[in-house]
């Protein structure tokens, strides 16, 4: 049994690379801050999440069942732009994750979303020359410079004890996690879903990007789910790996584990959202009214990356969430507004699949109407 647990060379070398990746990253912050000194003062990369959040935030938003978008929670501007850019435009990219971008264009990309006052909410990337290489570096390096992963560390073990008995059932641990993610800080609560959120988008897409769920779990282990006291012990990071892996696979049962948002109407004149996620939020779930929209009647579930036909998707309730269909962030007083989607972006924009093939199918039949022999009282036919 302990020759089982024994790491091999392979799992060697793949916590080296990571181990030096991260340290290095480290390396850069200090070095940047003895260069700087006091007349560079930065606020979103390396600094904890709820004082990033103060600087540079954006709503996730969301619908209840009368059409009405609700913001559900905030994450920082560097990681809702470059998801949803990552989203349109690298899911078919191999190696997004693991092939590191230009240094160059990633030290200036970071000096974008750190300079105030806006902290690159404006940033236009159709005018720019980053690489998804490059996006999806710095999108890694905001989550690894965390002075604490997504995952707090006082929650550490609690993650790794749902899986740590083999075998396990796999409702009981959908269950634990569901509950754990609930009992997080509301701004790791927020993070952690988008980002798995996001790396299930690439994971549906390893066929073509490379990026399985069990390659994203090695890739993101330490921005995620780490503890300084297992940091130098490889043999320590497969169940985490396979906690992270666990996470992704099966994102969509602790998205729809979101609590919903009012469906009673408003208040008239309801004003947009302009301010940061205060304590009240914390304690209420941060539900709060900016506009009503469109919301298709019947809305789908996407199935998880190891779903399949055989297995019972989670029950939608009335009145729950309802995925909006995620556009570029718009300004809403000082903050970005980012919508989430819970299905690639389609080629098609203003109609989902479902209302296409339907559309078309209608279109069909009444053009075969109209085509078919029209039969006289005699008995004859006669076509229009």
């Amino acid at each position: 049994q302990d020759s089982a647990l024994a790491p091999t060379k392979a799992s060697l070398k793949t916590w080296w690379n990571h181990f030096t990746f991260a340290q290095r990253l480290k390396k850069e912050v200090d070095e940047k801050k003895d260069a700087c000194g006091a007349e560079e003062e930065h606020h979103v990369f390396g600094k904890p999440l709820k004082e990033s959040l103060k600087y540079a935030s954006a709503q996730i938003s969301t619908a209840n069942a009368n059409g009405e978008l609700y913001v559900w929670g905030y994450i920082p501007v560097v990681v809702a732009k470059c998801g949803l850019y990552l989203k349109e435009n690298a899911t078919e990219v191999a190696g997004t994750f693991r092939v590191s971008g230009s240094s160059k264009r990633m030290r200036e990309l970071q000096a974008a979303f750190e300079t105030p006052p806006t902290y690159g909410k404006h940033l236009k990337w159709e005018n720019e020359n980053y690489t998804t290489h490059d996006v999806a570096s710095v999108f890694r390096r905001y989550l690894t410079q965390m002075p604490e992963p997504v995952i707090p560390h006082d929650m550490y073990h609690l993650f790794r004890d749902a899986l740590a008995k083999k075998p396990f059932n796999q409702d009981e641990v959908i269950a634990t996690y569901k509950r754990l993610i609930r009992s997080m800080p509301r701004a790791n609560q927020y993070l952690l879903l988008y980002v798995l959120d996001l790396l299930s988008v690439f994971a549906r897409k390893s066929d073509k990007n490379l990026m399985t769920a069990k390659n994203l779990a090695v890739i993101f282990r330490p921005a995620l789910i780490a503890h300084p006291t297992h940091e130098m012990s490889p043999q320590e990071h497969q169940l985490s790996q396979d906690v992270l892996e666990f996470l992704i696979a099966h994102q969509d049962w602790f998205m729809f584990d979101i609590p919903p948002p009012p469906t009673s109407k408003p208040t008239e004149g309801a004003e947009p959202v302009s301010d940061l996620l205060g304590s009240s939020d914390e304690e209420s779930g941060g539900w709060k009214l900016i506009s009503r929209v469109d919301v298709p009647k019947k809305i789908g579930r996407r199935r998880t990356t190891t779903e399949r036909s055989g297995e019972r998707a989670p029950p939608i309730e009335a009145g729950g969430l309802s995925p909006v269909v995620e556009s570029p962030p718009s300004r809403s007083g000082s903050i970005v507004t980012v919508t989430r989607s819970r299905t690639l972006p389609s080629s098609k924009k203003g109609r989902l699949p479902e209302e296409e093939r339907h559309a078309k199918l209608v279109k069909k039949q009444k053009r075969a109407s109209m085509q078919q022999p029209r039969r006289t009282p005699s008995g004859g036919t006669t076509t229009g």
